[in-house]
């Protein structure tokens, strides 16, 4: 008897055991890793398409938040999640503002180059269209 008195005092401090490590994972939160790493990869992917150019007030604010979220991210987790999935909308936006500036100047040359072009082109026309006298109007001295 005094044998299953033990073991059930030592189930139940394993169980014991058990519930407060269950509970300190769920106290801890979730962790910012993946959220951090997808935010430092946009930011990158914004810098490099030439974001500072075309779209710098987004480009600073994604790496702001990103910065914050750095710090957070061991003693405020769901603060530093939030703040990755923020600058990575942040870098998005200046990416695809920074996509739209750069299609746009290059439809400005494509129009620029198809106006050189046509305005050439009128030119030659009209140089080597040079009127023909009409067959009618032959002088009888050329006859």
């Amino acid at each position: 008897m005094a044998l299953r008195m033990s073991m059930i005092k030592h189930a139940r401090a394993l169980t014991a055991a058990a519930a407060i490590a269950a509970l300190a994972s769920c106290a801890s939160g979730p962790r910012p890793d993946a959220d951090l790493a997808g935010a430092h990869t946009l930011v990158s992917q914004a810098e490099q398409s030439g974001a500072q150019q075309f779209d710098s007030a987004d480009l600073e604010a994604a790496r702001s938040e990103l910065r914050q979220a750095d710090q957070d991210a061991k003693d405020q987790p769901v603060i530093a999640i939030r703040l990755a999935q923020q600058s990575s909308a942040d870098a998005e936006l200046a990416l695809a503002r920074t996509r739209a500036a750069k299609a746009e100047q290059a439809l400005m040359q494509v129009n620029s180059g198809t106006a050189t072009l046509q305005r050439e082109s009128e030119r030659e026309g009209a140089a080597v269209a040079t009127p023909l006298p009409a067959a009618g109007a032959l002088s009888p001295q050329n006859q």
